[in-house]
Order: C-alpha cells, then sequence, then structure tokens
C-alpha cells in the first residue's frame, strides 16, 4: 500500500532522507537536505512510505500567503525515487496541502505527468555525454568554440582552480548586479551551500586569469556519482572579448571526461546560454516547470 504523507520540516529524518536521495534513480545534487537546508531553511517535504520516495517542498511566506517556489541556483527538485520503486507524481502533486495557494517550481527531468489538470509547461536543459576521452569530446565542438579557445590562448589566459566560492560569489555579484535581482539572502544561502559542498569534496571553482593576475571569468561546478552541474558563472568585459568562459567551460569538461559522469549545463531556457552550451556539443532534454494559481481574489488576476 502506498502511502503519501505531509510532514513539516522538524518532523523529516535527514538521514532516511538523505540515504533515498543517494540511492534515488534519479538523484539530483540539490535534494540532499544540506543543501535544501542552506538554500532553502524550514523546507516541509512529502514522503512515501518509509522514505521510498520524497518531495522537497520549498516554500515562502508573503502578505500572510504561502507558496512554493524554486530556490536560487537549485534547477530541479521534484520527487526522488528509489530503484524498483512504483512512482505516481501526480499523487504526489494532489497531496500538496491547499495551504499552498500559488506553485511556481521545477521537477526533474526523470518526472512524468500524464495527468492534465495541473498546468505545466516544458522547460530545457542541456547536457554532454563526459563517458569518452577528452580528444572526442573536444572533437564535437563547434567551430566557434574552436575560435574562442584559440582567442583565449592568444590572451595567454591561464585557469586557477579552487578559489573560495565566496570570492566567485561576490564576483558574480558585481558583473551582474543590474542584470539580475536576487537577493543579499540568495547569495548567502549559496556560499552556504557551497562550503558543504567543500566538506563533501562536491565542488570546484575555476577562474580564468590574464598574465597579469587579473580575474576575467570565474565558475563554479558541482559533481556527484553521477554529474557535473553548471553552477554559477561569468565574466567580466574583458574576458567576453578573449573567450575566457569558453576556456573555463572546456576546463571543467576536460577535468570530468571519461568518468562516466554527464555535464549537465543547466538553465538552458535563455536563447543566448542554450546557443553557447550547444557549441560543446550538448544535446537538449526537458522537464516539467508547474505552475499553480489559487491565490485569493483578486490577487490571482496580478501572478500569472
Amino acid at each position: 500500500m502506498h502511502h503519501i504523507r505531509y510532514i513539516q520540516h522538524e518532523e523529516i529524518d535527514k538521514k532516511k532522507w538523505d540515504m533515498c536521495i543517494k540511492n534515488s534513480e534519479n538523484r539530483l545534487i540539490y535534494g540532499y537536505s544540506w543543501w535544501l537546508d542552506d538554500i532553502s531553511p524550514g523546507w516541509h517535504a512529502l514522503i512515501l512510505n518509509n522514505y521510498e520516495a520524497v518531495m522537497p517542498l520549498t516554500w515562502r511566506k508573503k502578505y500572510g500567503i504561502y507558496y512554493l517556489y524554486q530556490p536560487f541556483c537549485t534547477a530541479a527538485l521534484g520527487v526522488f525515487y528509489k530503484k524498483n520503486i512504483n512512482v505516481s507524481v501526480y499523487d504526489f502533486l494532489k497531496t500538496i496541502p491547499p495551504i499552498y495557494k500559488y506553485w511556481d517550481i521545477d521537477m526533474n527531468e526523470r518526472n512524468e505527468l500524464p495527468a492534465d489538470d495541473i498546468i505545466t509547461r516544458q522547460r530545457k536543459n542541456q547536457v554532454l555525454d563526459l563517458n569518452k576521452p577528452y580528444s572526442i569530446v573536444r572533437e564535437r565542438y563547434s567551430r566557434l568554440a574552436g575560435r574562442k579557445l584559440n582567442k583565449a590562448k592568444q590572451h595567454e589566459l591561464v585557469v586557477v582552480k579552487d578559489m573560495d566560492a565566496s570570492t566567485i560569489i561576490d564576483l558574480y555579484k558585481q558583473q551582474y548586479r543590474h542584470a539580475h535581482r536576487n537577493s543579499s539572502h540568495d547569495y548567502t544561502a549559496l556560499a552556504n551551500c557551497c562550503k558543504h559542498a567543500v566538506d563533501r569534496n562536491m565542488i570546484t571553482t575555476y577562474t580564468a586569469q590574464s598574465p597579469e593576475g587579473e580575474i576575467v571569468s570565474f565558475y563554479i561546478v558541482l559533481h556527484d556519482g553521477n554529474f557535473v552541474y553548471s553552477l554559477l558563472g561569468g565574466s567580466t568585459p574583458e574576458g567576453k572579448t578573449s573567450g575566457s568562459f569558453y576556456f573555463l567551460t572546456d576546463a571543467a569538461i576536460r577535468d570530468n571526461c571519461n568518468t562516466g559522469k554527464t555535464f549537465r549545463f543547466e538553465g538552458s531556457d535563455n536563447e543566448g546560454i542554450a546557443f553557447f552550451n550547444s557549441q560543446f556539443g550538448a544535446v537538449s532534454i526537458t522537464y516539467l516547470h508547474i505552475q499553480q494559481n489559487n491565490l485569493p481574489f483578486p490577487l490571482r488576476l496580478f501572478k500569472k
């Protein structure tokens, strides 16, 4: 008998939760309790039986109304399930308590939803198989990527690894403060996630530096047994003219070839980002974005 129950944060058995994620067919690093605790403090959960399948509920409260949201730098969550467990994603979603009046969440790519009474749209991600030698992966780069890498070489850029992630997050905030509306809390939460990833040897940072030691590009990459995750990165204006982020992406790919892992580029709904990713031979996959609006009138008119 399948029984899905809703439990609040303090009732979650974190050891059982993390064991479920670890043994899940569709595990992602974002599903572990240590990531969720920092990126969405106080998260609640749906749990099938004795942690055979789980779904984190990342929530916030505004104007007295509870809603579900997708946390910063957390590409997908949804239902995670152990091997040989028959899971109905629909049943999980129908178990979400009505106190959450608005949903705006991303499921993982293994979550299918045949029912049509829940509003969904398909989002895109791009992935690259790294279970082959770098020489073979490199052959599938586009000519544009090759030119950008040559340009980085001409600028004599060098890769420097393992800079503190908080420094890279600060560089990102500085370079993209006008383009993004993330709060200071979001960045602090991400920095804490990265500290825990360091403790677990699940993170690598990269910077591209000029011969004078100036940082022109920066990148944070996560990794677990299955995937390499593109988490956060960018370039200075000088870096954009020297192919520096192509240079760092190539370095991250090179480091993880022949590992049996898959590179998750994340964030590929943006056409410019998707174009960049495709230059490395990445292929597209889809996952579900779910939006449900049960806000009281007239609020529901303003939130679509």
